[in-house]
């Protein structure tokens, strides 16, 4: 790490204690700071890599290390730094593309990553950005709550990645703070359950009905239970309620056996029922009597199956040539043909990840965190990298130190830069091999399509910033966006004014752009409006 790039880290400012004194180890050419130390009197302790406050002897041996500098801090800064190190190293831990699931904690303050028993929520990522919560009852329900942290909705949580382990217990932790805070009651109607009631202690006015639906709703099931001679309500352990929700689960899914038509969900355990995901196999017809088993729609039966396949890729992959090898998709759907995948990526022993750029040629990328992967390995490999070799164009972006350096376009031998809206020639690739600062990474051509469009609206709003008069030409799509001659129309501004252009010299008041805040538009020069031919 420069110590001259301190970084902004005191949004974790804290009170501070006149008797304790913080110092930053810095080693020079790493990230992350080598320890974080604390002194209370005599008494030295240091949160280093193995992320836990241990007696230390760090200070003393500053001085015969010459690539160390310790730095004093501030509360603050100390706590920034500790956060900072258990999301990286959490994340190059227990970030695997050969896991079934990721799974991630998240915590209301920041400064709660220090200890997993304050996490308030437990999220898995089964593939690619998709986000499912843990509800409780072992239900899981989709999720955006690391997407609302990643881009600062949510600017005071937190979250780090955290082991399958880890996992299980904080799962526990949260069905526990279930069973603390509910009763839990089944609603039986001539003896046969119909019902589990969930009924906040807190709160008795507040109620959950579960029937077996997709989801728990608002109930005045317990009162209707007091006053009808045919319905009584029984209080249950938790336990006992989710099997009785997954057994309703079932009789309900049975039911809508008609509409349910996708084929048939094996499980290991009743109460799996109640994730689908859990599913050990997908038949089209239910012939083992003795497996436990629900109907699944045809989407819920295709996505299961998809998973399942990925899976038992992961957990049979072997490396190839000292690498881990896998081919990128931009949906789930295509893992079943590994020749269309939009890009194929390794990892070795040590987590250095590479992007394939062709015949031998493998250049630095980013850890894939994000993306639908599916391992791959000899025969599976060659066919994917031949069909990347014949791909005709292929497109990149090269990232630096300071962010996005590049966006390129490569068809056989020829590359190009994006300028603007426009291609230019460009030999970036082949002289940043040996960078090792510069990263790469494989887009398909929608997301380059994205990625040009946001660069563009960027530099063109910076450029025209100080026009007296602003003037946008307005898109029906992204990819239309790249080419002025389908623009829908003009919008120009002035004095906080919109006005869409109607005929040559006519223009008339319009909310276009704030009616539709997700309609493509690029601010443009008075040349170019010109060339519109709309001035």
């Amino acid at each position: 790490m420069d110590v001259d790039s301190w970084g902004l880290r005191d949004h974790y400012a804290a009170e501070e204690d006149p008797n304790v004194r913080y110092v930053i180890i810095l080693v020079e050419g790493q990230r992350l700071p080598h320890a974080v130390v604390r002194l209370a009197g005599t008494v030295e302790e240091a949160f280093g890599h193995e992320l836990r406050w241990e007696p230390s002897d760090l200070l003393s041996r500053v001085e015969s290390e010459p690539s160390w500098t310790a730095r004093d801090a501030n509360v603050g800064y100390a706590n920034g730094f500790l956060v900072e190190m258990i999301r990286v190293l959490r994340a190059r831990r227990h970030e695997s593309e050969l896991a079934d699931y990721k799974y991630y904690a998240s915590f209301k303050h920041a400064l709660g990553v220090l200890d997993l028993g304050n996490a308030d929520r437990l999220i898995r990522r089964p593939e690619g950005s998709v986000e499912e919560e843990y509800a409780g009852h072992g239900t899981w329900e989709r999720s955006d709550k690391l997407h609302r942290v990643d881009f600062g909705h949510d600017p005071d949580d937190e979250y780090v990645a955290i082991s399958e382990s880890e996992a299980l217990r904080l799962k526990e932790l949260i069905d526990d703070r279930w069973d603390r805070g509910c009763s839990h009651h089944v609603v039986l109607v001539d003896g046969n359950p119909v019902a589990v009631v969930v009924k906040v202690r807190a709160s008795p006015d507040d109620e959950l009905a579960c029937t077996g639906e997709a989801e728990p709703q608002p109930s005045r099931l317990l009162d209707q239970a007091t006053r009808e001679p045919r319905m009584n309500a029984v209080e249950v352990t938790m336990r006992k309620a989710v099997e009785v929700m997954a057994v309703l689960t079932q009789r309900r899914r049975l039911r809508d056996q008609a509409t349910l038509t996708g084929g048939f969900a094996l499980f290991d355990s009743l109460t799996d029922v109640l994730d689908p995901d859990a599913a050990t196999e997908v038949v089209p017809a239910r012939e083992d009597r003795q497996r436990i088993f629900a109907p699944l729609s045809p989407r819920e039966a295709e996505q299961v199956s998809l998973r399942l396949h990925v899976r038992e890729a992961r957990r049979t992959a072997e490396p190839v040539g000292g690498h881990h090898h896998f081919a990128v998709f931009s949906r789930l759907q295509d893992v079943v043909d590994p020749v269309v995948a939009s890009s194929v990526i390794r990892v070795d022993p040590h987590g250095h990840w590479e992007m394939y750029l062709r015949g031998g040629v493998w250049l630095r990328t980013p850890k894939p965190s994000r993306l639908i992967t599916l391992p791959l390995a000899g025969s599976g490999l060659d066919r994917v990298t031949r069909a990347l070799d014949d791909l005709r164009p292929r497109y990149f972006e090269a990232r630096g130190p300071q962010g996005r350096v590049a966006l390129l376009r490569l068809a056989g031998s020829t590359e190009e830069s994006a300028r603007d809206l426009r291609w230019e020639p460009s030999a970036l690739l082949s002289r940043w091999q040996d960078e090792p600062d510069r990263v790469i990474t494989e887009y398909d051509e929608e997301a380059m399509t994205l990625a040009r469009y946001h660069r563009a609206s960027s530099e063109r709003a910076e450029r025209h910033r100080g026009d007296a008069c602003g003037y946008f030409a307005v898109f029906a799509d992204f990819a239309a966006a790249l080419d002025f001659r389908r623009a829908e129309t003009v919008v120009r501004r002035r004095d906080d004014v919109d006005e869409r252009h109607v005929e040559r010299g006519r223009w008339v008041q319009t909310d276009l752009l704030s009616r539709n805040p997700s309609v493509p538009y690029l601010a443009v020069g008075e040349a170019e409006l010109e060339r519109l031919g709309q001035n």
